[in-house]
């Protein structure tokens, strides 16, 4: 289809500075959010206050070309805002008060705007607000007046439908009558122009744009640091000194990592601060274990803005900017900063990561190839030398086993990993070289002894011991210690020395295979075989009975308490009747006395191997 539109000229005659703009209402709601989301509701009141404000004046001084009495004027004012489109209708009640040479001395109005167009947008878009919405009206009738009667002149909104109340009422009075009344809303007489407004927004803008080219450029430096190669204390100076703040790194135990800004002595008084602080309903770590996002911890002598170090799903620790004193200012664009500077950390934690985890799985996997046989002597010190053990040097082997409650195959591998990772991380605090792996369910630890230095290695062990049962609250840790070794080629022997260990460790305590005496010897000796025939032979009908649990239970305890009756009664929960009913038992299915010194002894022995060997679990 071919339309030809002839050449012609449209136009209709109009005053050019008179001409009007007509625009949908519902450009309003669309308008007020945009505002609202740029410069804040409260600016957005003012804003259209004085747009109403503007239109009311230019309307006012057409007005006075016309030569109107003054009463005139008031009754003309509400049809030109009629003819604006703002409102369909009004309701007008006005009483004034003038002096002899017609100046104004006083006014009240009353009445109602019908449908608001205003309201009704609002409504549309925002909702019921608990506040009057009818700004521009307010504004245009202020400002019609104020022009008319040359004084300041406000006009209120007192119900509004945007409220949810049936009409949108006002009432009207000079600025002076207000302030008489001690109301709200003569402020706006003091806010800058709508010209000035439209200014400040530009100027956020502005600073908006400045902040986010900040924002970028901050981001960039972390990430080249990075991609350098820079580590964690390097990118921590480096964020400190971009933007003037101190920052301090801490685990997820609340352990030092790194800090900048601050010096040894105000970081310490700061973390002293902290912790006397914990009974203080405003210090955070009272309430919950750990700072969440964002949050904002204050004392007397600093602020803390906080957030968590999250690397692979679960938080390693946190970040904090520091502020010296109490402080109310907004963190609203710092934790913008904080929250780009934690990501940096938190990748620069997984590099470090991923870097620790391949040299510590490399070295578990010698050491499983070590246990096996697998490796001839010579090339064992050699690899050794590469991990930076001297395995020509005495070692002793550590054998750790722990209980779990876990529901979860994969919460159980986690807390794996994270205790194989607390116990490297702890060696290597101490600076104390290991090879540590996983081995039938259990951790195994390598530790070498220096010559050269003066090891308390008891002292170790029994500080990891300490750290696991704190860091790991709910688990119980059993520790099986070797004797001291010369030969790696024989570290079998002694993988097997420290698992005998386990199997005698009872509530989470630490063993050492020098302190079994005879029994270690006699477990150690290769008899496994002959101990479980004697086992059978003098135990045998035992374990045939119905009820062979309690009764082998109750055995063990009676003989291991050197045969004290009450000792054993309170552990076994048990009266002292029943208690010697089992103990009669026990005596006629063996055919033994049970107060002989050295059958308690020979028996106590038998059952001990058997616990070792894994041939009976006392603890089931």
């Amino acid at each position: 289809m071919y339309i030809h539109v002839p050449k012609d000229s449209y136009r209709i005659s109009s005053d050019e500075n008179n001409r009007k703009i007509t625009i949908n209402p519902s450009i309003f709601g669309i308008l007020f959010q945009q505002l609202k989301k740029n410069i804040g509701e409260k600016r957005v009141k003012s804003f259209l206050f004085h747009y109403g404000w503007e239109m009311g004046v230019h309307d006012g001084k057409e007005a006075l070309e016309q030569d109107f009495p003054k009463e005139a004027y008031i009754r003309y004012g509400p049809r030109l805002h009629i003819n604006s489109g703002h409102i369909r209708g009004i309701e007008h009640e006005s009483r004034a008060e003038f002096d002899e040479d017609g100046n104004l001395l006083s006014i009240f109005s009353e009445g109602s705007w019908l449908e608001s167009y205003e309201a009704r947008e609002y409504l549309k878009v925002q909702g019921v607000s608990e506040t009057p919405v009818c700004h521009t009206l307010a504004g245009y009738s202020s400002g019609y007046m104020s022009t008319i009667f040359h004084k300041p002149i406000l006009a209120k909104e007192i119900t509004c439908v945007g409220c949810g109340h049936e009409k949108c009422s006002w009432e009207l009075k000079t600025k002076e009558e207000w302030e008489k009344e001690n109301e709200e809303g003569v402020e706006l007489f003091e806010e800058e122009t709508i010209i000035n407004e439209l200014s400040y927004t530009y100027e956020q803008l502005l600073d908006q744009r400045k902040f986010l080219q900040e924002l970028a450029d901050f981001q960039k430096e972390l990430t080249d640091e990075i991609i350098n190669g820079s580590d964690l204390k390097k990118l921590v100076n480096k964020a400190s000194d971009m933007i003037q703040t101190p920052i301090i790194i801490e685990s997820a135990e609340k352990e030092y990592i790194a800090h900048s800004g601050l010096t040894e002595e105000q970081y310490h008084q700061l973390q002293d601060d902290l912790k006397a602080n914990s009974g203080d309903s405003t210090y955070l770590f009272a309430k919950q274990p750990y700072p969440s996002k964002g949050e904002i911890i204050r004392t007397d002598i600093q602020t803390r803005l906080f957030t968590p170090l999250i690397v692979q799903k679960r938080i390693v620790g946190f970040c904090s900017f520091v502020y010296k004193g109490e402080t109310d200012q907004n963190f609203e664009k710092d934790y913008l900063f904080l929250d780009r500077f934690s990501n940096a950390i938190s990748l620069v934690m997984l590099n470090e990561k991923t870097e620790f985890e391949s040299m510590e799985r490399m070295k578990g996997n010698f050491l499983e190839r070590m246990i096996a046989g697998r490796l001839p002597k010579n090339e064992i010190i050699k690899r050794g030398n590469y991990t930076g053990m001297d395995l020509s040097n005495p070692y002793y082997i550590m054998v750790i086993d722990y209980e779990t409650n876990l529901d979860s195959m994969e919460e159980e591998f986690q807390l794996g990993e994270d205790i194989y990772e607390s116990i490297i991380r702890y060696f290597n605090s101490h600076q104390e070289p290991i090879l540590a792996g996983h081995y039938e369910r259990k951790l195994i630890i390598c530790n070498t002894i220096d010559k050269k230095k003066t090891q308390d290695k008891q002292k170790i062990i029994t500080g990891l011991h300490a750290l696991l049962k704190k860091k790991y609250k709910n688990f119980t840790f059993s520790f099986g210690i070797s004797t001291v070794a010369d030969d790696i080629e024989q570290i079998n022997k002694y993988v097997e020395e420290a698992t005998v260990c386990i199997g005698l460790t009872t509530g989470g305590e630490i063993t050492f295979f020098r302190d079994l005496g005879i029994l270690g010897i006699l477990i150690n000796s290769g008899n496994k075989q002959a101990i479980k025939l004697l086992a059978e032979e003098k135990l045998g009908p035992v374990f045939e009975e119905k009820n062979e649990k309690e009764l082998i239970r109750t055995l063990y305890l009676y003989l291991l308490n050197g045969g004290k009756l009450e000792k054993t009664m309170n552990d076994l929960a048990l009266s002292m009747g029943g208690l010697r009913h089992r103990i009669r038992k026990l005596e006629d299915i063996l055919e033994v006395d049970l107060r002989n010194a050295n059958v308690m002894h020979e028996l106590l022995l038998l059952l001990q191997s058997l616990i070792a060997l894994g041939e009976w679990d006392f603890e089931k």
